[in-house]
């Protein structure tokens, strides 16, 4: 039963990674992509039907978290604290940009908030790779590892290539939902960012054996995942010449790929780690019959809202922030 707690868990955050990560991306990229403040305005309504959908992802991940593996909460909260309260407080800058960008008129309140949107996304993503990395590096047992470990150059290789992937992931959404006129804009953010995912990832992997472990080192699940995601974002790079524009679908595909491999990388290469915060069968069986039922819910209730809102926006398309 822990093991189906974990992959549960796994599919929550990389559904994360793949529905929010495009929002996140698109908010990060909203002002190289939107131009002028009518083409700014529609990427926010872009945004707006699946933003709180896409969190639901990351709030069901903590409560899956928190119910089937305290011990493993317990450890990360106590070893990365600091990059915990960094992802809470970006995570709301990001949020608090996109309701409050058009609450009031003026260009400078809403290219204040614009800017929060950005480099409010940015650091949820970077904040991101560096939690990454570190579990990779290890969660620790009894206390945190030093401000060298959290931050240390294998880290921030980390917290640049995801700001990088979540960049291509949100200029490809950008393609999906916008009209015309700003696809070719998303076409050029997209083949930008495209271009310098696949050498981030492959320098990732490089340095993975190298990193200083305080678990078995997780090398062979980690290559099997960064050759998948070098090679998703290779064919980003070969297809954003005509597809972003053309088939931006393929491209987002892609993308997401590139995103979900970077949480199934991590959860694979550390399982046995992780299995080891997991609570005792008793209550892993009582959340089973509780909490399991609700996650084909979750997954039709976001396949129903893509089908909804499946047509590209315009400037008659509804706003909702």
């Amino acid at each position: 039963m822990d093991t189906v707690w974990l992959l549960t868990l796994g599919v929550m955050v990389t559904g994360w990674f793949v529905l929010d990560g495009a929002n996140l991306g698109l908010g990060m990229t909203m002002r190289a992509v939107g131009g002028d403040g009518v083409g700014r305005r529609l990427v926010l309504t872009a945004l707006g039907p699946f933003l709180l959908a896409g969190e639901v992802w990351l709030v069901a991940a903590a409560g899956v978290l928190i119910g089937a593996f305290p011990g493993l909460e317990k450890d990360l909260l106590g070893a990365f604290y600091p990059l915990v309260v960094a992802l809470v407080v970006t995570w709301i800058l990001r949020d608090a940009g996109v309701w409050f960008r058009s609450r009031l008129p003026g260009d400078v309140w809403r290219d204040g908030w614009e800017r929060v949107v950005v480099l409010a996304g940015g650091g949820f993503a970077f904040v991101w790779g560096l939690l990454l990395a570190n579990v990779v590096q290890g969660v620790p047992r009894d206390g945190g590892p030093g401000v060298e470990t959290l931050v240390g150059p294998y880290s921030l290789l980390w917290g640049v290539t995801m700001v990088a992937v979540f960049a291509v992931h949100g200029a490809a959404f950008a393609a999906l939902r916008l009209p015309d006129r700003l696809r070719t804009r998303a076409h050029g953010v997209a083949g930008r960012a495209g271009a310098v995912v696949p050498p981030l990832v492959l320098a990732v992997a490089a340095a993975t054996p190298l990193a200083r472990t305080q678990v078995a080192r997780p090398v062979p699940a980690f290559a099997v995942a960064a050759v998948a995601t070098v090679a998703a974002t290779l064919a980003v790079v070969l297809l954003r010449r005509g597809d972003v524009r053309h088939r931006p679908g393929r491209v987002y595909a892609c993308t997401a790929v590139t995103a979900a491999c970077a949480p199934i990388a991590v959860g694979v290469g550390t399982t046995p780690r992780l299995l080891e915060g997991a609570a005792g069968p008793r209550t892993l069986d009582l959340l089973a019959a509780i909490a399991l039922p609700a996650v084909p819910v979750l997954i039709a209730v976001q396949a129903w809202m893509w089908w909804l809102f499946r047509r590209r926006v315009g400037e008659g398309s509804a706003v909702f922030f």
